[in-house]
């Protein structure tokens, strides 16, 4: 068998790479793999809405199987593409099924970072698919105590769930602080405050040494020497791109699949698309690998154009977003090698920006509560302009009108 089109990947990127090519009006054969028995989905909701059960599961479906069908998308569930054949553009399925293609589009995305433990039978929850999410959520619901290994986005959303949930909540991290790789220390302490105020107990600088059952209870053995016990265990200490597959073809990789603004690899006929792929920015003017649903969705935008013929290169200020309580974190760019930053709004009414600059550029911003001046800062950090400070952390001056002059 032979398809025009492969996507080995069925995740946000590589769903949208087919739906993209099919808008673009693409009329060769597409064939979508994935390993998980469900249709391309969205993965943000699955520690939020979700999770929380607010969210039903069709809600979380780019499309339908009936928009697959008419679209003559083949998507082929629950298989893992083990090799691929370059020389002949031949992929080879984990059933030792063969297909060929003219265009392959890998959208592996990535894996969690695994908790090392000496004890095999511990009983670990990672968030990563629907049924993970669902498996916590099911915990959330009969369990009293909930331990979370890592202070980023996923155990800060877990935590704030599971506190609405009337657990009692404990958060393990290494670092010092809360979300220390992606938030500056200001916005840091905000929400450690938050959490705190609102039940959570932090442990920090500490990682987990093992976890021994105790009955039916965990007990969470601590660097420090002290012990933890807990009812479950959910560990979010990041994730790593899925390059296995691209490194045993000899694809250039360097922290990600190395490609190129239209997302093609080191091979002329293979696309990389989303978590796995590590690309040139020319706003930041370095190469990035992004983990958010922005990077998946843009991207394969520029790769399913690339495929089809009319090149659209891949330019974007990278943005992320957090749901926590009634806290809505929208960040645009990065705040690394700022020289200077100020705030706007009030953190004590949990409504504020905080804009990093360096030599009066604009780096990021990070919003709390703060749609607009989100939306006017990632005008700025695309547009490259000059901004004063003193501007930025003056309320009465329309930052839209700044971007206009």
């Amino acid at each position: 068998m032979k398809s025009d089109v492969i996507i080995i990947g069925a995740g946000h990127a590589g769903g949208m790479t087919a739906i993209s090519l099919r808008q673009r009006r693409y009329e060769g054969s597409i064939t979508l793999i994935g390993e998980e028995d469900f249709l391309p989905y969205q993965r943000p909701a699955l520690s939020k809405g979700f999770l929380a059960g607010e969210i039903e599961e069709k809600r979380l479906y780019l499309k339908s199987q009936d928009y697959f069908d008419k679209n003559n998308i083949n998507i082929v569930r629950s298989r893992k593409v083990v090799s691929i054949d370059r020389n002949n553009k031949i992929i080879l399925l984990d059933n030792q099924k063969k297909l060929g293609y003219e265009k392959l589009v890998i959208a592996t995305g990535s894996v969690v970072n695994k908790v090392k433990t000496n004890n095999r039978e511990a009983d670990l929850y990672y968030l990563r698919t629907i049924k993970d999410s669902l498996e916590i959520r099911k915990r959330l619901k009969n369990k009293n105590k909930i331990a979370i290994i890592g202070a980023g986005y996923i155990g800060l959303e877990i935590a704030s769930i599971a506190i609405k949930k009337n657990l009692e909540v404990s958060v393990l991290e290494l670092d010092n602080k809360v979300m220390g790789r992606v938030v500056s220390p200001e916005v840091s302490h905000f929400f450690q405050k938050k959490h705190q105020s609102e039940g959570v107990e932090f442990k920090f600088n500490t990682s987990v040494s093992d976890i021994e059952n105790l009955d039916k209870q965990k007990r969470l053995i601590c660097s420090d020497g002290s012990v933890l016990t807990t009812d479950f265990v959910v560990a979010g200490i990041g994730i790593k791109p899925n390059i296995e597959l691209a490194q045993s073809s000899s694809l250039e990789c360097d922290d990600g699949i190395i490609v190129d603004e239209n997302g093609q690899t080191s091979d002329h006929h293979i696309f990389a698309v989303g978590d796995c792929s590590n690309h040139p920015n020319n706003i930041f003017k370095r190469r990035l690998r992004l983990e958010s649903v922005h990077n998946a969705v843009e991207q394969a935008k520029s790769v399913a154009a690339s495929i089809n013929g009319h090149k659209q290169p891949y330019h974007q200020v990278p943005w992320f977003w957090s749901d926590q309580y009634n806290l809505k974190l929208q960040i645009a760019g990065f705040s690394q090698n700022h020289d200077q930053y100020v705030i706007r709004g009030s953190m004590e009414a949990e409504k504020f920006a905080v804009f990093y600059l360096r030599k009066k550029k604009l780096l990021a911003v990070d919003a709390i509560n703060d749609q607009k001046s989100f939306l006017n800062g990632k005008k700025f950090i695309a547009l490259s302009t000059e901004v004063s400070p003193e501007a930025l952390e003056n309320k009465n001056i329309d930052l839209k009108e700044l971007i206009q002059q």
